[in-house]
């Protein structure tokens, strides 16, 4: 039988009776009650968010593919902030019930969210690069962030942010630096997943997470905190730690033929190159690297911040559980070399790389064509008028000659 937090608050003998903190916390359905509603306004939002972006397609365009990505990209785009802080309030006030009721079962809830959230990402990213052939291809971006990222990595250089994307990075450091977070973030799950009890403020020992009221004020508290690391500079204000238009890129200058990827190493003072096949292992490996760290292992660390900080047993013990999330998310992100693709000549920049509208490139040109056409028939008929004044002129400034005359 599932003993609830309430029960166990009950039972307790604390050391200091009297103290705010360690009065009952509020009653699970009132913490189910502010859930629900936040969860509400969520869903109700994201419904308008997703019929927003479906006008905005042509309905020629429209297909399966890109209805799902729409999908995708109304959950979990961070375009607006208020939504996100929303949807991630909602999501922790319903554990925050769930873990006053039943801990156990509620965390299973939570690590099922850990995977599928971040699996997205990784969804709509295969999504749009199986909708093209190569990275010449006219490609529609339901997301404005992605987009606008994508139009910026349409260069032939490619700057990556984390050591996953750095593939001037050598194999046994990025290693290194995974393993590294791994068993850090192993760490983490195995102690939420024990102490289900904690010791107080006061020093009373075996108090139930979310069964007081300080820890029920800690665990609010860690809601804004972690909000914080997924809004704040961290994130560069609500950019995917994923960085799906990065690898999006990448995956697509790769597709066709072996391509040839430069750098100039300072360590070494020379230029290094790396070349790279159709769904290099290289490639992918990194790829599910990044996934498993910047994508499982980031939310893992985001939504149990606000139950960490909810058995601290001090506020120095806050702090540290604040500093160590922020230790781990930065751990791999390290600016790399630039980096300079080789490989075939673009046809085309980008001509459909916008969510929705974008002039292609070719009605440009068609344009400028008709124009310069116009141009040069007004260009001729000047000459020929010119011509025929000039012609005019010369024939009446003759002399006049009288057959009659000596």
């Amino acid at each position: 039988m599932t003993v609830t937090a309430r029960e166990i608050y009950d039972e307790l003998t604390f050391t200091k009776p009297g103290d705010f903190l360690n009065k009952s916390a509020p009653d699970p359905r009132i913490t189910f009650a502010i859930g629900g509603v936040l969860f509400a306004i969520t869903l109700v939002w994201f419904i308008n968010r997703v019929r927003t972006r479906l006008r905005q397609i042509d309905k020629i365009r429209m297909n399966m593919n890109i209805f799902i990505r729409v999908m995708i990209s109304a959950a979990i785009d961070n375009d607006r902030n208020l939504f996100t802080m929303v949807k991630y309030s909602g999501t922790s006030f319903l554990f925050l019930g769930g873990i006053q009721v039943n801990f156990s079962w509620t965390l299973i809830a939570m690590v099922i969210l850990y995977c599928i959230y971040p699996s997205l990402e990784i969804i709509r990213v295969l999504l749009a690069y199986y909708s093209v052939d190569s990275v010449h291809d006219n490609l529609t971006f339901v997301s404005n962030i992605i987009g606008e990222k994508y139009k910026r990595y349409l260069t032939q250089t490619l700057e990556p942010k984390n050591v996953y994307e750095d593939l001037g990075r050598k194999f046994h450091i990025v290693f290194m630096i995974f393993a590294t977070q791994v068993i850090l973030i192993l760490f983490v799950c195995i102690d939420i997943g024990n102490d289900r009890l904690y010791q107080c403020l006061d020093g009373t020992e075996d108090c139930p997470i979310g069964g007081t009221l300080g820890s029920w004020l800690f665990f609010v508290l860690g809601i804004f905190m972690a909000l914080v690391f997924q809004l704040g500079p961290s994130t560069n204000f609500g950019e995917s730690i994923q960085n799906p238009a990065y690898w999006l890129h990448l995956l697509l200058e790769i597709r066709h033929g072996e391509t040839h990827i430069t750098w100039q190493n300072d360590m070494k003072k020379k230029e290094e190159t790396v070349t790279l096949k159709p769904s290099d292992r290289r490639v992918v490996c990194r790829y599910m690297m990044s996934f498993l760290i910047n994508g499982i292992g980031f939310h893992i660390l985001v939504h149990a911040l606000p139950l960490q900080i909810a058995s601290a047993s001090s506020f120095t013990g806050v702090v540290a559980t604040a500093v160590g999330m922020l230790y781990l998310v930065d751990l791999d992100n390290t600016p790399g070399y630039t980096m300079t693709i080789h490989g075939p000549v673009r046809k085309n920049t980008c001509n459909e790389c916008t969510d929705i509208e974008d002039t292609e490139d070719t009605d440009i040109n068609k344009a400028i064509n008709e124009v310069r056409s116009i141009l040069r028939n007004l260009e001729n008929k000047a000459v020929v008028k010119q011509e025929s004044l000039q012609g005019g002129y010369a024939l009446a400034s003759e002399p006049y000659c009288d057959s009659n005359s000596p």
